[in-house]
């Protein structure tokens, strides 16, 4: 019995970090390209941090998942482009600093969101890996919070 339950919390946890691994790359992407649209210092600078957080913590879910030997699978070439895409749609009118805090929170929104079911249906995983995935479901919200004051 406790093989299958050592089983169950290791294929949870994996789970997890292949959310959060997704999660933020696909997020690091989204924030180089809205910076590229961007022309307000203040948001630029940012952004910039959060790209770079979303960086180390992808590498960090990339590094874990390897030691447990899983590979680390990116969000499917459909849902990058659609991503990029939305992007260059929304910024085609207006690159307003108001309209990139919005993809920015939205988008953000639904990391949240993902992340947060990946959670709830994880409970098992290991310990460590869930209050490191809810610190990054804090600091998430948190962004979303600082973007408030661009839009």
């Amino acid at each position: 019995m406790s093989k299958l339950k050592d089983s169950l919390r290791d294929r949870q946890t994996t789970r997890i970090l292949e959310s959060v691994y997704r999660n933020a790359r696909l997020a690091h992407k989204a924030t180089r390209d809205v910076m590229n649209r961007c022309r307000n210092k203040e948001f630029y600078e940012e952004l910039a941090r959060e790209g770079e957080r979303y960086r180390l913590v992808a590498y960090r879910a990339r590094r874990e998942l390897s030691g447990m030997g899983a590979p680390a699978y990116e969000a499917s070439p459909y849902v990058r482009a659609m991503v990029k895409t939305g992007i260059a749609m929304k910024t085609a009118q207006s690159k307003d600093t108001g309209r990139l805090a919005e993809i920015m929170f939205r988008g953000t929104a639904m990391g949240i969101v993902d992340m947060q079911r990946t959670l709830n249906r994880c409970r098992l995983a290991d310990k460590n890996i869930r209050a490191s995935a809810k610190k990054l479901l804090r600091r998430e919200q948190q962004f979303c919070d600082d973007l408030k004051r661009f839009l």
